[in-house]
């Protein structure tokens, strides 16, 4: 959305993305075209006259996905030692309960093994999966797009949702263009964020262990989202 909305049509307030931040979101979404947010559940009366393409992944391959991403410290916040709840609001992460002072995210990933890794992973997306279970599952103002039907399939994933918001022909088209362009599985070797695009992950690396602690935790959102 950025692409189209901030260069290709040179709108000084095409869209915005806030990060995790939803008191900022809530002050400032009305200024611009398209407001977009992650790991929160927005509060739908205060939005006004609002539509809402949710974007969601399979609880256990963004663990998968997160553990290796956050492991390399790529961003500030999780190289931060000793973070307090304020260094982590960006992000809208919970602290591992284990994590001692000595530590940043990153570094504490690296000092467990893959097992305990992904434990504490789980245990740092705890408000993610919270906000995830909040939203409403039939609200006919909200289209939500899983990332597995999304994948390889973006340009007519990406004409549907600008369908939805009812932009012009024009702007769904060179929006089509745009999502096939930059579609995930082009940007592997490209975006070093990416590691792996595929679906599925979680059946690879999650042991039994890991497994258990998830279900225990989650398992109710597994069931909520569809992805028994």
């Amino acid at each position: 959305m950025g692409r189209l909305y901030n260069h290709i049509w040179l709108f000084s307030h095409g869209h915005k993305h806030f990060g995790s931040n939803l008191k900022r979101f809530y002050r400032k979404c009305g200024d611009y075209r398209i407001a977009s947010i992650n790991n929160q559940a927005l509060d739908l009366d205060r939005l006004g006259d609002f539509r809402i393409s949710r974007f969601i992944r399979d609880p256990r391959d963004l663990v998968v996905s997160g553990y290796f991403y956050h492991r390399k410290g790529v961003e500030k916040w999780s190289r931060i030692v000793s973070p307090g709840g304020q260094d982590w609001l960006r992000v809208n992460g919970n602290i591992p309960d284990r994590m001692d002072n000595t530590h940043s995210f990153s570094s504490y990933l690296k000092s467990l093994n893959q097992e305990d890794g992904l434990i504490a992973e789980i245990e740092f997306r705890k408000y993610h999966f919270a906000s995830m279970l909040k939203w409403p599952v039939d609200d006919p103002r909200i289209k939500t797009i899983r990332y597995e039907d999304l994948l390889g399939n973006e340009e007519d994933a990406f004409n549907e949702i600008l369908s939805f918001y009812g932009v012009s022909w024009p702007e769904r088209q060179i929006g089509v263009y745009l999502a096939g362009k930059f579609a995930a599985g082009k940007q592997t070797n490209r975006i070093p964020h990416i590691r792996n695009p595929g679906v599925g992950q979680w059946k690879e690396h999650f042991t039994p262990k890991v497994r258990d602690y998830f279900n225990q935790r989650y398992g109710k959102l597994i069931a909520q989202l569809g992805y028994d």
